[in-house]
């Protein structure tokens, strides 16, 4: 068994943060990869992360697992000023990979929620801050999509395209809007539906204006809008660490309905 550096970049790292398990006949029998981001915005506590990629046969997988978490010992010590934390992802039907990971020193503290709301057609819904309003984002472009996206991303843990986009304006509803202050935007979101529910893909508000309703009106406006189409209820998928995000849903009625995908990790 051999381990040599990825060839080309992959899933957002860079070539030298790659790594592949070869076997004694040079068939590949694994990878593992370490994405390196930071988001004051949406992790403020700790905002330096190392997201680990990790496939292949078990008897790859310490050597791997080692190769990788030394990358990102050795790329954590360029900013040591930073609170920061390595993680994998693992389902929560797959408690072999899970045991693995603990067994490496992982802690399974983190995981994305499905959050979801019963939406009644008698709820007294927020409206908008004074002095602002509620308008649809057009989207009649490639820019203005890209523009779009690039306003997002920032306050998402996980960048979006183009390709992400497109899949979520082909059901059957969909819509993009924005609070407005005049003409600037104050935070937007993105909704879709799919069966009998709606779904809130995407929301943010700028720094400045949290705190002053804005967001609890964009969710307002989803409910009013899936009423509107006839769905029951409204889903969100909410990282546990954006503690602002968790607390958002839970007070605008969302709960807990299961986890979609668990975060084991260990903090730098």
């Amino acid at each position: 068994m051999r381990i040599e550096q990825g060839h080309a970049d992959m899933n957002g790292a860079p070539r030298e943060n790659i790594f592949q398990a070869y076997d004694g006949n040079e068939q590949r029998c694994g990878m593992a990869a370490v994405a390196e981001y930071i988001n004051h915005a949406v992790l403020p506590e700790r905002p330096l992360n190392y997201y680990l990629t990790l496939e292949g046969f078990a008897r790859a997988r310490d050597m791997l697992f080692g190769a990788a978490y030394a990358r990102a010992r050795i790329l954590r010590a360029k900013h040591p000023e930073l609170p920061a934390r390595i993680y994998a992802s693992c389902s929560p039907r797959d408690p072999e990979r899970l045991m693995f990971f603990g067994e490496m020193g992982f802690r399974d503290t983190d995981s994305e929620y499905v959050m979801r709301r019963v939406l009644r057609a008698d709820d007294r819904l927020p409206k908008p801050p004074v002095g602002t309003r509620i308008a649809a984002t057009r989207l009649s472009s490639d820019e203005a999509c890209e523009r779009l996206l690039s306003r997002m991303n920032p306050y998402s843990v996980t960048a979006r395209g183009m390709d992400w986009l497109d899949r979520a304006r082909s059901e059957h509803f969909f819509a993009a809007y924005a609070v407005l202050e005049e003409d600037r935007i104050l935070g937007e979101a993105l909704i879709n539906g799919y069966g009998a529910e709606g779904r809130v893909l995407m929301i943010y508000t700028l720094p400045k204006y949290r705190r002053h309703g804005v967001a609890r009106a964009l969710l307002a406006a989803a409910d009013g809008m899936f009423i509107e189409q006839g769905y029951k209820g409204a889903t969100a998928l909410v990282w546990e660490r954006c503690r602002a995000a968790m607390e958002l849903f839970e007070t605008c009625g969302y709960s807990k309905a299961s986890q979609s995908i668990l975060y084991p990790g260990i903090n730098l």
